[in-house]
């Protein structure tokens, strides 16, 4: 699950009673007991900071952190009255004894603001480890803390600068590991850690490089490549218009990334350009077989030689096997109108696309280097074209084409030329059936 920041909730300014602090929101009995005795510690002149991101949202988050019943209050907050020298950010553990929260300890942060808050038993422990993650003053630098609270006292286990968290059982061992993805900006490096906590402590289990180099990860996601590996695939950024993928999984405890550019990054096969024709593309299930697939471009018939704000790309998209790398599919797909079409072998090479934006239509062709790239009543097999459901006039017009696919507003019309139904490269019903996907 990838970590990806939600919007600022704002924070809350101590002046007068708690009623007119915070309204809205209002804040229930117990909140309001918690929140007297952080102003009884702490003193006036406090801002509560709510979590931006993930499953508590609240300034207040209750939870059991320890191995003593009940739960104990945590409590993100900035204070005027804090030293020089110390971060602004601070915890504020609060404890329920004898019926009343008590304020217990305080905790400079790790961060300016706070993230995202989350709780997870790792390996064998029977503890809660607290994971914390921050945003920095910059906005583009992230941290995270883990934290053991024992004994009314908490410890900071392990804290780092991050780029994508996630708690999991990569090594398929039955327990859940924290895998933490790692940026170096200076040295353009970039890796993964698995930690664990149990008999020996909290421990980092292993570490790898990743390819992504400097780049920004952007997306993780947790599938499986076959039916015996599950792996994380982490969908990153280089700039200038190029993503790429790497992929993760484990050999007993250890961490796995199968090269995916060799030896040069910019020549790499799992590598994808983004401009005007050629959206985003993420690792998916492309084909509904349950594995995830690797997306990468490369241009299609015809736009070779063009630069590259102008090529139209096919996307090529890869599996992992044996380690390495090798082909699965190759299609046209479209971030515009949201569809795919994996093209059969016989059209490797010789089928090429032309964007009709006028009417909403991808035009496939055929292509040899003697013709060209064009589409006329010698090359033109068939258009693809989009109509939207609110579009009375258009979704007239679609009534005499043949629908392949819908969304919710979308319909998917196939407009074959007359050669395309008697030449050698005409889709099957069920080949179409089986290569149109509806993204």
């Amino acid at each position: 699950m990838s970590l990806a920041c939600a919007v600022i909730m704002s924070g809350c300014t101590a002046a007068g009673s708690v009623e007119n602090l915070l309204t809205p929101p209002k804040l229930t009995e117990e909140q309001n007991a918690i929140y007297r005795e952080m102003i009884n510690s702490v003193g006036q002149g406090v801002k509560l900071r709510y979590p931006k991101s993930g499953e508590y949202r609240s300034a207040f988050v209750l939870q059991n952190i320890d191995d003593e019943p009940g739960t104990e209050a945590l409590v993100f907050y900035e204070s005027s009255n804090v030293q020089t020298g110390e971060g602004a950010l601070r915890l504020k553990i609060l404890d329920k004894e004898n019926g009343k929260w008590q304020a217990v300890y305080d905790l400079a942060c790790a961060g300016n603001e706070v993230d995202s808050i989350s709780f997870a038993t790792l390996g064998n422990s029977e503890c809660t480890d607290i994971i914390i993650c921050y945003t920095m003053l910059n906005q583009t630098e992230k941290a995270f803390s883990v934290i053991k609270y024992n004994e009314k006292t908490p410890e900071r286990l392990y804290s780092s600068g991050y780029s994508q968290i996630k708690v999991c059982d990569l090594n398929r061992d039955g327990q859940q590991e924290l895998l933490a993805v790692t940026t170096d900006k200076i040295s353009h490096t970039s890796g993964a850690m698995l930690f664990t906590d149990g008999e020996n402590g909290f421990e980092k289990l292993s570490e790898t490089q990743l390819y992504g180099g400097g780049g920004d990860y952007i997306r993780l996601t947790e599938g499986k490549l076959n039916e015996d590996v599950t792996a994380m695939f982490l969908d990153y950024s280089s700039g200038n218009g190029q993503s790429g993928t790497d992929v993760l999984y484990c050999y007993g405890n250890q961490l796995f990334c199968p090269d995916s550019v060799g030896s040069n990054p910019a020549a790499g096969i799992i590598s994808r350009l983004v401009n005007d024709y050629t959206a985003e593309i993420y690792c998916t299930d492309i084909d509904g077989d349950g594995f995830i697939e690797i997306p990468s471009t490369v241009p299609l018939p015809g736009y070779e030689t063009r630069t590259l704000p102008e090529q139209l790309c096919a996307v090529q998209w890869y599996t992992v096997s044996n380690d390495r790398f090798s082909a699965e599919h190759y299609s046209y797909f479209s971030g515009k109108y949201r569809f795919a079409l994996l093209f059969p072998n016989r059209w490797r090479g010789v089928v090429s696309a032309i964007p009709n934006i006028a009417d909403n239509e991808i035009v496939f062709v055929s292509y040899n280097e003697e013709k060209g790239l064009k589409a006329d009543e010698t090359t033109e097999l068939m258009r693809i074209r989009s109509v939207n459901k609110d579009d009375a006039e258009a979704m007239k017009a679609a009534g005499s084409f043949k629908i392949i696919g819908e969304s919710d507003d979308t319909l998917f019309c196939i407009i074959e030329s007359g050669s395309y139904k008697t030449s050698g490269l005409a889709l099957t019903e069920s080949e179409l059936e089986n290569s149109f996907i509806v993204l």
